[in-house]
């Protein structure tokens, strides 16, 4: 029996330092146990910045220190941020409890820099995440982004007229918004573009099956443009499969940069930028 095929190291691709993971979740299970080690991986391949999701109090409380000892810890300056947030998934253990410390997190963490990942999420049976319990949320933590004056990050699945008519109605055009995990077409695209937004493209970018993503890549000015992971899922090709981490990030930069007919390290660059510009960390020093 042959051996299986080596998987092509993140390493291997020698992008420059700068580049940025703008959406992980570091705290799952799955990576907190070597959290220093992957984010030393992450340092290796050029990963500079990475913008963790907290979605619930109590993992906030358990993890946060947790997460500044490992990046303290590494061997390679990694810059973490944290997004405070309700997932659509989790309203049914949402109350006025959970809210205020959302709240409070979001107005007194200097490292919570966007409200997210917040918004609707159709995909599932109604007992899972009812539908009308997802839209008051949402609004709520949309207009405590308007009154912070904070970033917003948006988790939109199978819900795409009813987040776009939500984010109309509460006043978020021109308004700094980063649509994550985009899985749209070019129309899509444009009309998040149109409204002043930013697009995130993660690893289900580079699969085969969604060559309607990489065309709408074509409407995305550059400057709006960031990259993510959402590790530990969604692997990029040639990982797919695989525990996904923000090393990983170098392998969507490089096929996006394909697609686009332009040098990759210049895109893993300039998505970097775009990535601590849009969470205010031009010019934060290491965690």
């Amino acid at each position: 029996m042959s051996a299986k095929k080596a998987l092509t190291p993140p390493q291997s691709l020698c992008m420059p330092p700068g580049g940025a993971d703008s959406h992980a979740h570091l705290d799952d299970p799955s990576l907190l146990p070597e959290l220093a080690q992957v984010l030393d991986r992450a340092a290796e391949s050029g990963v500079s910045c990475i913008v963790h999701m907290f979605l619930q109090h109590e993992r906030y409380v358990a993890n946060r220190g947790l997460l500044l000892e490992a990046a303290a810890s590494a061997l390679h300056p990694v810059t973490l941020c944290f997004a405070r947030g309700l997932h659509p998934e989790d309203i049914l253990r949402a109350d006025e409890e959970e809210w205020e410390h959302l709240a409070f997190a979001a107005e007194h963490d200097p490292l919570v820099r966007a409200i997210g990942e917040i918004g609707l999420d159709y995909h599932y049976e109604e007992g899972y995440s009812p539908h009308a319990m997802q839209e008051p949320w949402f609004r709520r933590q949309l207009r405590l982004a308007r009154k912070l004056d904070m970033p917003v990050v948006i988790h939109s699945r199978d819900a795409w007229e009813q987040t776009f008519a939500v984010l109309e109605e509460e006043g978020m055009r021109d308004r700094p918004l980063l649509w994550h995990c985009f899985g749209g077409n070019a129309e899509q695209a444009r009309r998040i573009i149109s409204c002043g937004w930013h697009i995130a493209l993660g690893g289900a970018a580079t699969y085969k099956a969604n060559s309607g993503v990489r065309e709408a890549l074509h409407a995305v000015p550059l400057d709006r443009l960031l990259l993510e992971t959402d590790c530990p899922y969604l692997a990029p090709m040639p990982w797919r499969g695989h525990r996904n981490e923000p090393a990983f990030t170098v392998f969507t930069a490089a096929r996006m940069a394909e697609e686009l007919g332009m040098d990759a390290a210049e895109l893993w660059t300039v998505t970097g930028e775009n990535t601590r510009r849009f969470f205010g960390m031009l010019h934060s020093s290491r965690v």
